[in-house]
């Protein structure tokens, strides 16, 4: 979002460029040095440019203290100590033009014309990662050691390190190796980007000779709430409650039988640029866009008038503290990676992060708080008739059978004008089996101790092997051929 008109694409050409030579490892030095360590380049070195930062994961090894001292050293030659030599400028061109010839096709041709409405028209629309060909083919080394120098500098950067590690004494390195960068002698001030809601309905109809399914999509954006006190906590919960009770219900819908779509889900989520939206995605049958979008929109329409069940609440808030007792339960068994993409978002929106026993502590304090009331207010507030994306993608071929705007909005009026009954849920009495299986036996036990496998036969004829990990505190997976 920092990139002048003729830097497009050079945040991320900038990214792959730390890895084409640093200070302390020319060349291609540093992948070299890395895969001696046992760190493949992609499966665990890493990185990424988005919209809004750049950010370099390195997992290495904490047992080896050489690895880990010059792991720290890459840190900070990424930081501020990028070589930026013409000649891997010249050869990255190639690479990053490549990247984006591949990434032309269906998806990318659709989203060039369906962004510009979902993103308001924003900077957003302008700066893509992957940048413009112009620019890519033909900008200067000056221009990108132009950009390095502006916007890798301290004021903008973080070192997130999480491992089985010595705090104080990577606290100590990371002050002896960080404290000289230097900020620009005439540091340009960082412009904000949010996209604005301008309160309008959009849009719009796509269709490429690639796509395989028609799809209809109904995005309705809203404001995105960081979390940052335990107020914003107890308020993204209930949008969590809701967002999983509005999934499970398209999703049931989508499952009856002689149901005009084919695929029908939605939630409620992230979007990009300060933006959060509500999305609904529909694959109607073939000839039967009319009936599907109409039996999607009445489902959509139902959940708007007349919310959701005690029992849908009560089985969500069960679930809502399964996934939490879950993850308590595996606590150290988290990866560094989930814990350090945690940080990652406090450092670049601020959002707090409590840790697993506090939240689950917030968790079972504020859900009996949490009435149908409330979910269904929300439900109201996030189901808004504004700032709502309309968009349609279909195989070239099936243009002539496309709905307009008119027909579409015709539609939506028709079921919001119909009558629509109070959902009702199907009850059984019936258990999972009618009858009960007769127990079985193990008939035959083999150890395997060189790999630490168990190998059973049972009654059946069946053949069970068991391996036994420590990678969780409470799993069984199952794997069968």
């Amino acid at each position: 979002m920092l990139e002048n008109e003729n830097q497009r694409g050079l945040a991320h050409f900038m990214e792959h460029m730390s890895f084409n030579g640093t200070k302390h490892f020319p060349k291609n030095e540093l992948i070299e040095y890395l895969q001696k360590s046992g760190i493949r380049f992609g499966a665990d070195l890493n990185a990424y440019t988005g919209f809004d930062e750049t950010v370099y994961q390195l997992p290495i090894p904490t047992d080896n203290q050489q690895i880990l001292k010059n792991g720290m050293l890459i840190l900070r030659d990424w930081a501020q100590d990028a070589c930026l030599d013409p000649e891997e400028i010249e050869r990255e061109r190639g690479v990053v033009l490549e990247e984006k010839r591949l990434r032309a096709g269906a998806r990318q041709r659709v989203q060039d014309q369906t962004l510009p409405s979902l993103l308001n028209y924003s900077q957003y629309v302008k700066r893509l990662p992957i940048g413009t060909e112009e620019v890519l083919k033909n900008f200067t080394p000056e221009v990108i050691r132009s950009f390095y120098k502006d916007w890798y500098r301290p004021d903008l950067q973080a070192v997130i390190v999480v491992g089985d590690v010595d705090v104080q004494a990577i606290e100590a390195e990371i002050k002896r190796l960080f404290a000289n960068l230097k900020m620009p002698a005439q540091a340009k001030k960082q412009q904000s980007y949010n996209i604005a809601l301008d309160g309008k309905n959009k849009f719009k109809t796509v269709t490429d000779p690639e796509l395989s399914e028609t799809t209809i999509e109904i995005l309705v954006k809203h404001k995105e709430q960081v979390i940052r006190t335990e107020t914003d906590f107890k308020e993204n919960l209930i949008r969590n409650l809701f967002s999983g009770m509005f999934a499970a219900r398209l999703a049931e819908a989508s499952k009856r039988y002689n149901a005009p779509f084919m695929k029908l889900n939605g939630g409620f989520g992230a979007l990009m640029g300060g933006l959060n939206v509500l999305s609904i995605s529909l694959t109607p049958r073939k000839d039967e866009f009319e009936s599907g979008f109409k039996a999607a929109w009445t489902e959509v329409e139902g959940i708007n008038r007349n919310g959701f069940t005690e029992s849908e609440l009560l089985r969500m808030k069960q679930q809502v503290v399964a996934q939490m007792e879950a993850s308590l339960r595996e606590k150290d068994k988290q990866t560094s990676t989930a814990l350090a993409d945690q940080y990652k978002v406090h450092f670049l929106k601020g959002e707090a992060v409590p840790g697993i026993e506090r939240e689950f502590n917030l968790v079972k304090r504020m859900l009996p708080e949490i009435t149908l009331a409330k979910v269904n207010g929300v439900a109201k507030t996030l189901m808004k008739a504004i700032n709502r994306d309309v968009i349609i993608t279909a195989p070239t071929a099936e243009k002539v059978n496309l709905p307009d705007e008119n027909t579409v909005y015709t539609w939506m009026n028709m079921v919001q004008r119909s009558v629509i009954n109070p959902y009702v849920e199907a009850k059984t009495d019936r258990g999972l089996l009618s009858k009960r299986p007769v127990n079985g036996s193990i008939v035959g036990e083999r150890q395997i101790p060189e790999l630490g496998l168990t190998e059973w036969t049972l009654s059946n004829g069946a053949r069970v092997v068991l391996k036994p990990t420590d990678y969780k505190n409470d799993e069984i997976v199952f794997f069968w051929r």
